[in-house]
């Protein structure tokens, strides 16, 4: 899914669809990923990070990059469309400043859930996360691990968006 995620936002830019992209980089340590603008094709590339980390909603960040002038592109999951469409509402969010990719999403997982110290790497195998340790590897169930507010999602619709990044390779443009 992240290289499906870079490809979209690289398109958009050089298309001049967008000028920047908010996603996310990988912050302190690889799990802690961190909302991020990126402004070059070169600059995805290098930093542009999406696994099951990445649970920031990038919606509130939209709050301020929509008032920037140009457009931006935003990769926002199922429970993020609901508060952005919240933030159109409330007129908190100028919504001609923002290309919308809605990514399908099954869950986000916490660090905190794996059970584990010393990580130094997760990777994600099916419905199982593969946790590398300074004490050896173990294999975690994702639905061990998922975040607190994926436990109780109550829907895996994007509300609110312009194209859709799916989960088996059905990529939509909105009209």
């Amino acid at each position: 899914m992240q290289e499906r995620l870079k490809q979209k936002a690289i398109e958009l830019l050089e298309n001049g669809t967008v000028d920047r992209v908010l996603g996310w980089k990988t912050g302190e340590f690889f799990y802690d990923l961190t909302p991020a603008v990126f402004k070059s094709r070169e600059e995805i590339e290098k930093d542009f990070v999406f696994n099951a980390f990445a649970g920031a909603n990038l919606s509130k960040y939209l709050i301020a990059e929509s008032r920037k002038g140009g457009k931006v592109a935003a990769f926002i999951k199922p429970c993020d469309s609901y508060s952005f469409t919240q933030l159109l509402k409330e007129h908190r969010i100028w919504r001609e400043n923002v290309y919308v990719v809605g990514v399908q999403c099954d869950g986000m997982c916490d660090a905190a859930k794996l059970g584990c110290d010393g990580i130094l790497s997760v990777k994600e195998n099916g419905s199982d996360l593969l946790v590398e340790t300074l004490y050896g590897d173990k294999t975690v169930a994702k639905r061990d691990a998922l975040a607190e507010r994926c436990l109780v999602c109550k829907s895996k619709k994007n509300v609110t968006l312009d194209a859709l990044i799916g989960a088996q390779g059905e990529d939509v443009e909105s009209d």
